[in-house]
């Protein structure tokens, strides 16, 4: 999962492009950033302090 992460935010792909290097959907791609983001979001918080 941290691939498409990277990919995403890092090298700047669309979910479309990360789609086609991974081989999945554009639709399973989208929801595994979304379940990644879920996942940093206390993490992130509990060291940063933000809402």
């Amino acid at each position: 999962m941290q691939y498409r992460i990277h990919l995403f935010y890092y090298e700047g792909y669309k979910t479309t492009q990360i789609a086609e290097i991974t081989g999945q959907k554009e639709s399973t791609v989208r929801s595994l950033l979304h379940r990644a983001r879920e996942k940093l979001k206390p993490i992130l918080k509990e060291m940063y302090d933000f809402e």
